[in-house]
Formats: C-alpha cells, sequence, structure tokens
C-alpha cells in the first residue's frame, strides 16, 4: 500500500512540475466573491438596522421608549389610538417583556426607531412598523418540531406530574393530558402505584431550547388495569380526542367556566346576599379566581348577548343549542371578536375574571339555562358529545390502530 501511495506521488509531482511557462502564464484566476446571507430577525433584515434590544421596565410606557429614539410625541400619539380597544393596545405592555427597536444607520446624533417589536413570549411577537403608515401584527419566530415519545410508571407516594417531571415530561405537557385530554374520563388526584402511560407529541424548540408542547398525537394510560386511550381525530371540522371505540373523551360541557378556582357560592334558593344586605335567590355558581383570569365557554354555541349591565357587570350569554345556554357575570373585560352572533368553540376564552356591576370581589357567576328556566348544572342530566360519525369510522379506525401501534413500542424506563 505504502508503494502505491509512492508511486501516485511521483506521478502527481512530475505532471505538476513539468508543464510549461506558458501553460502556467495561461491560468487566469477568478475568484467567485458571494455576499453573506443577510440576518433575519423578527422577519426583517436586521443589518439595514441599528438593533437595540431591552426589556420593558415597571412602569414604562410605549411613549416613553419610543420618545428616546426620536420618535415624534404625535407619531406616539397615532400609534396609541390606532391600537386602542385592539388586541394590540399598547397600554397594556408587560414589564420585563423584551423587545426590540430597529433603527436607522444613517444619522450621526440619535437612533431614529422604526420599528418596535413586542414579545409577547419566546416564540411570538407583535410588530409596530411605523416607517410610512402604522402596520400592527403578529410573528412567529422559527421553531424547530421534534416528535417525543414518552413513558412512566406512578410508583408508591408520586404522582402524575412528579413521574412526568422525572422522566422530562413539562408541565404544561401534564396539564394538557389532565385538565384537557383526560378531564372528564380520569381523576388525575387519585392515581394509584402501577398505574402507567405512554405519550407522543410534539415538542418545539428554538435554538436548541424547549419552548413550548406543539401537538398531542396519541396517549395511553391505564389506571387500575384499565386501558384508556385518546386519539385526536377531525371530525365534523375540528379536532377532538377519541377513545379506541371512537367514542369523544370531551363532554358537552367543561366542568368550569375558569381554570384553577374555587366555587365561593353555589346555586342557592336562598342566599344572603352580600351587598345587598338580603335573603334572595341566587341562580348562579361562582367561581372565585385572580382577577384577570381568562373565561372559557363551557360548550360550543353563539354568542346571543355581550355587553355592560348594572348588575351584571360586563357579562356574556351563549346559546348552545335549542335546550341549553350559560351566561357568565362581572368580567372585567369581554374578550376581543366576542359579540352577539359569533361562533365560540368550547374552551374558547369569551372574557376575564373581575368584579363589575353587583360584586364585591373577582368571580365569574356561571349561570346555566335548560329550556328557558336557571338550573343547577351540578343537578341536571347533560348530554355527551357526540362520538365519531359512521361516515368517519373506517378512517378513523386505520389512523387510531397506526398511533396505537406506535404507542405499544414506546418502553417504560425499566424496559430501557
Amino acid at each position: 500500500m505504502k508503494y502505491s501511495i509512492t508511486i501516485l506521488s511521483i506521478i502527481l509531482f512530475c505532471s505538476i512540475s513539468c508543464s510549461s511557462p506558458k501553460e502556467d502564464a495561461d491560468v487566469v484566476s477568478n475568484p467567485v466573491i458571494t455576499a453573506p446571507d443577510p440576518t433575519i430577525e423578527y422577519g426583517f433584515e436586521v443589518d439595514t438596522f441599528l438593533v437595540i434590544k431591552d426589556e420593558i421596565r415597571p412602569g414604562q410606557s410605549l411613549g416613553k421608549i419610543l420618545s428616546n429614539y426620536g420618535v415624534s410625541f404625535s407619531q406616539i400619539d397615532e400609534i396609541a389610538k390606532k391600537t386602542r380597544k385592539t388586541q394590540y393596545d399598547v397600554r397594556y405592555l408587560k414589564a420585563e417583556h423584551p423587545y426590540a427597536l430597529l433603527c436607522l444607520k444613517d444619522t450621526s446624533e440619535i437612533e431614529h426607531a422604526k420599528v418596535f417589536i413586542y414579545e409577547l413570549d419566546k416564540i411570538n411577537y407583535v410588530v409596530y412598523d411605523f416607517r410610512d403608515s402604522l402596520k400592527v401584527y403578529e410573528g412567529t419566530k422559527p421553531v424547530e418540531i421534534k416528535m417525543i415519545e414518552d413513558a412512566g410508571i406512578i410508583e408508591k407516594g408520586s404522582s402524575f406530574f412528579l413521574t412526568g417531571a422525572s422522566i422530562g415530561m413539562s408541565d404544561r405537557l401534564c396539564e394538557i393530558i389532565s385538565d384537557e385530554i383526560y378531564c372528564w374520563t380520569l381523576d388525575f388526584r387519585h392515581v394509584q402505584p402501577g398505574d402507567r402511560f405512554k405519550v407522543l407529541y410534539e415538542a418545539k424548540y428554538l435554538d436548541g431550547e424547549f419552548v413550548g408542547v406543539g401537538d398531542v398525537k396519541a396517549v395511553y394510560f391505564n389506571h387500575l388495569d384499565k386501558d384508556f386511550y385518546a386519539f385526536p381525530f377531525n371530525d365534523g371540522g375540528f379536532d377532538d380526542y377519541f377513545d379506541q371505540n371512537g367514542k369523544n373523551l370531551r363532554k358537552f360541557f367543561l366542568k368550569t367556566p375558569v381554570k384553577n378556582s374555587r366555587i365561593s357560592s353555589r346555586y342557592s334558593k336562598n342566599r344572603f346576599h352580600p351587598v345587598q344586605k338580603t335573603w334572595k335567590a341566587h341562580k348562579g355558581t361562582d367561581y372565585a379566581a385572580p382577577r384577570g383570569t381568562p373565561i372559557w365557554s363551557t360548550a360550543d354555541g353563539i354568542i346571543e348577548v355581550a355587553k355592560y349591565g348594572k348588575y351584571n357587570g360586563n357579562f356574556v350569554k351563549v346559546r348552545h343549542n335549542s335546550t341549553f345556554s350559560t351566561q357568565y357575570l362581572h368580567m372585567s373585560k369581554i374578550a376581543k371578536g366576542i359579540r352577539p352572533g359569533v361562533h365560540v368553540k368550547q374552551g374558547q376564552t369569551i372574557g376575564y375574571v373581575g368584579s363589575t356591576g353587583l360584586a364585591t370581589g373577582p368571580h365569574v357567576c356561571y349561570r346555566f339555562w335548560k329550556n328557558g328556566s336557571q338550573v343547577d348544572p351540578f343537578k341536571s342530566k347533560l348530554p355527551p358529545s357526540d362520538p365519531i360519525h359512521e361516515s368517519s369510522r373506517n378512517s378513523f379506525e386505520l389512523f387510531s390502530d397506526s398511533l396505537a401501534q406506535m404507542l405499544e413500542i414506546i418502553p417504560y424506563p425499566e424496559e430501557l
């Protein structure tokens, strides 16, 4: 082998050293010069700007930020007026959120800001572009999606959340499984040692850092030796989770219109009113929660009323079908876009907890109508959600069988 390499080296040397001077003179070097790729951030070629990054300080307004970077008070006023009462209202920028300013590079005395970017979270941001006419829009940073498999076995003295954390599952993923997928099927406060689970889901990464959970593709939970599967399937226009038999895991109504709340007052035909100081019927269920907590529509429906009333404060009423309607009182504000005639989905935010109207503290009074009369939802027989349509059953079975096989081969920690 060494011999072969030596002979080849001599041949190459001779072919190079024996070339004539004329041939060398004819060789022309034409180097290719390419411009570096522009740096793209927030959808802009940031190389063409002076970029200033910081985070909003407590008590700091957009006006205070922009006035330091050559933006006139009239332009600041225009931004404030045009975004007022929209989801981009600059009065509600939150402290400690990062922001970026894109400024002109060709100024000598002061950086003149032309674009303000407010980061809602690690992935999503809002652009206020005032180079010409004001443009305001949302953007999303490019994220890498990875398919992740996890499996765990609950041990004595542990819980689903602790077990999930021990194998690297995020709290948000555990919340989706317990509070959104299985909330009508399993009570995760009473899981038992030996219960086991598997999950197949999307994880979002930004510059190599985990930044959020994407779609949950399939879940298996074995509780007291009984199997509970969950497969997402679009059957009727939107995704629901169904079990292995095609039954819908979602009930017609959510158990509660607000998360992490407590019932401060139940439906009663005779309750002492804390404001009016008199005994009267209380035809609703009060859920105490921090001010600003999102309020959800407990079922799909059409907005009937969304307005302010003297006693109800800001409130919304939703008609779900010819039998059921629900009402949500004392909101601090009604969510953007919620108005009569709008279709809402179960779990959609329709307002935020407050104490407007006749209320002593932040809560939502949840009222429930059946056939035109207010009733106690906890004592009423409520309908289930529809199972898979027969026209979709073959497609669903092929889909769910393939996911079940993928779950089957995910090993438990003890099997690794």
